[in-house]
């Protein structure tokens, strides 16, 4: 009689066998959970949406299909068009603040930014130093801050988090490191 138990007399084809049966049966699982959140989800409540941006106006439209088979109509309807139009850069005040500490940098971008037309307040200096730069708008800016974004490369957008911060500002940039290099 031997004390050998069931392992020590596998095979290497019976461990190859037991391991695929083993994946097949995670995978099975898988697949079987994702087809009951699949069936559980929700449907989305509006069709197709197709939107298109140009210099000052971003539009969004939806489109409404009628399909006619055999005398009957079918009608389905998206949500509706909407228009919001951007503000130009002459309605816009922006602020640069400097928290990297390079002499002019923030003076530096407010004359290009007023070349370009906005408004642009006495740039002053930030504490603490914020990595990387960021590009924050009061409520009702974001589009344009967005756009304004070009002229910082890697520039994260941001609501304003302080509304203390730069009053009279409807954009604030403030320069982190790496911007320059």
């Amino acid at each position: 009689m031997t004390n050998k138990g069931k392992h020590s007399t596998q095979t290497p084809a019976t461990f190859y066998r037991d391991l695929a049966i083993m994946v097949l049966g995670i995978l099975v699982v898988g697949a079987a959970v994702f087809l009951i959140l699949y069936l559980l989800a929700d449907e989305p409540a509006t069709g197709p949406t197709t939107t298109t941006t140009t210099i000052g106006t971003t539009t969004t439209t939806s489109g409404s299909t009628s399909t006619t088979e055999g005398g009957s109509t079918t009608t389905t309807q998206a949500a509706p068009s909407t228009t919001l139009e951007l503000r130009q850069p002459a309605e816009i005040a922006v602020v640069v603040l400097n928290s990297i500490g390079i002499d002019g940098a923030a003076g530096g971008l407010t004359a290009d930014l007023a070349a370009e037309g906005y408004q642009t307040l006495t740039p002053d200096n930030y504490d603490p130093e914020v990595d990387p730069s960021r590009v924050w708008f009061r409520e009702g800016f974001a589009a344009e801050a967005s756009r304004i974004v070009d002229f910082i490369p890697g520039a994260t957008v941001e609501p304003l988090p302080d509304d203390s911060v730069a009053v009279g500002a409807d954009i604030v940039i403030v320069l982190g490191t790496g911007y320059g290099e």
